[in-house]
């Protein structure tokens, strides 16, 4: 996000955790505490949505996610979401964040495969545009076009 914004694109952060959106804001992006699933400004109206560094797995149901970003999109607009390299495994179920100190409560997450973008396409109601790697990730832009 910070890439993007600093390249003078119009950005918004969204993110459950305070600490998320206050590491984004003292970036200077524009971060919003709040579920994607609920309420977001702009919905309908957003040219892309980004789920980079394994966000295609929040909530634990790829599908859902994405089937909720596609209605944050303008007509022609895009889902990039970066996956795991074909051949990993794709999973779903609990997972709990730790450090030397703390640990989170339990969460739902997901993992999904390159191999799987076009399952998860048809059960979101998108498609696959295309997808492509760069610097050893795995990427897919989805529309529903």
């Amino acid at each position: 996000m910070e890439a993007l914004h600093r390249a003078g694109r119009a950005v918004l952060g969204i993110d459950v955790s305070p600490e998320a959106i206050r590491q984004a804001q003292r970036r200077g992006v524009w971060a919003i505490r709040a579920d994607v699933f609920g309420p977001l400004p702009g919905e309908g109206q957003w040219r892309t949505v980004l789920l980079a560094d394994g966000n295609i797995g929040i909530g634990g149901d790829p599908p859902r996610l994405l089937h909720r970003c596609a209605e944050l999109l303008c007509s022609g607009g895009t889902v990039l979401a970066e996956l795991r390299a074909p051949g990993e495994p794709s999973w779903s179920g609990e997972v709990v964040l730790r450090d030397d100190v703390r640990c989170s409560t339990p969460f739902p997450w997901a993992v999904v495969s390159a191999d799987q973008a076009h399952e998860i396409a048809q059960r979101s109601g998108l498609r696959v545009r295309r997808g492509w790697t760069e610097g050893g990730r795995w990427f897919v832009a989805y529309g529903r076009d």
